[in-house]
């Protein structure tokens, strides 16, 4: 195993880390926000909201936040600086992605139904 670190890639990860343990809680918190709005669809008494696709796709931006917090642990406990700087990557891509499409189903239910 190589014992040289780049140094590059160890200030990339530092500022990785700090970025990360600010998402931790962040993207729990979206879980759980997620949670709450399906059980707030399931109680509201709108029939269109029974004929979309909102709730499903809620409860795939729970399950990708909740991917997210195991994606954040992975990175901050690896020991590989070049799996954390990939992880890292990832925790962003599907991050993104969750809150992308939080977006697209909080604006269907607020203006669509």
């Amino acid at each position: 195993m190589n014992s040289e670190v780049d140094p590059e890639l160890a200030a990339r990860v530092a500022k990785d880390r700090d970025v990360l343990l600010r998402l931790l809680s962040v993207t729990a918190s979206l879980a759980g926000l997620c949670i709450a709005a399906l059980g707030f669809l399931d109680a509201s008494d709108r029939p269109a909201l029974e004929q979309s696709y909102a709730d499903e796709l809620i409860a795939v931006d729970a399950i990708l936040f909740v991917a997210c917090v195991y994606l954040v642990l992975w990175a901050l406990r690896t020991q590989s600086m070049k799996r954390a700087r990939e992880l890292s990557r990832l925790v962003d891509v599907v991050f993104l992605f969750a809150l992308t499409t939080l977006l697209a189903a909080a604006t269907y239910i607020i203006y669509v139904t």
